[in-house]
């Protein structure tokens, strides 16, 4: 929802960054793996207890990930770079799920619940993407939701800063993701008749 709705109060920074970024010979690729090896590292921080460090990480491969598509979207979009990005923003989240539930196995079934829900949900929003006629400025139809990218990071945060509330944050966020899993399918009904 903050992607959908928020991207406009951020865009001209972002559209800066990636201007800055096209000008020292980065490309959107290049931008895209760098980010993913950062939000890979993430999990070890996790893992190592480096809450803070973890936390910082993840949101500069955050922002790694927005530019990436900016600079793509002045240059040449491809769609090779449209999957790169998609295969390195899920493995990022699956490092981050992996190693909070290393350190916290009480709460296994939770985090297993949500690897499920965004194997679910990436599926789901792959297949209206590609079944869509409809595009976007993105290389396919971007279906908004409740729970999108920032909000994930948001609590991811969460789930890192308070590992006390671990498992009460993990349940909102399974829940959120199946109400966003939900929101997407009736809207692929709606749209897809």
């Amino acid at each position: 929802m903050l992607d959908t709705y928020g991207s406009r109060f951020v865009r001209p920074v972002i559209e800066r960054g990636a201007d800055r970024l096209l000008k020292w010979n980065f490309t959107p690729n290049e931008v895209t793996i760098l980010g993913g090896i950062i939000g890979v590292s993430v999990g070890v921080f996790i893992y190592n207890d480096m809450l803070w460090t973890a936390v910082l990480l993840l949101w500069v491969s955050g922002l790694f990930d927005v530019l990436d598509g900016t600079m793509a979207r002045r240059t040449q979009k491809t769609g090779f770079g449209t999957v790169l990005d998609l295969v390195f923003d899920r493995i990022v989240e699956i490092a981050v799920v992996i190693a909070l539930a290393l350190r916290h196995p009480e709460h296994m079934p939770i985090f297993l619940l949500l690897l499920g829900s965004f194997v679910v949900a990436m599926t789901l929003f792959l297949a209206v993407g590609a079944s869509s006629s409809r595009r976007s400025e993105k290389s396919f139809y971007y279906q908004p939701g409740i729970l999108e990218r920032t909000e994930c990071f948001i609590l991811f945060t969460l789930m890192i800063l308070f590992p006390t509330w671990i498992g009460v944050i993990a349940t909102i966020f399974l829940v959120l993701e199946v109400f966003t899993i939900l929101q997407r399918l009736f809207e692929a009904r709606r749209i897809l008749r």
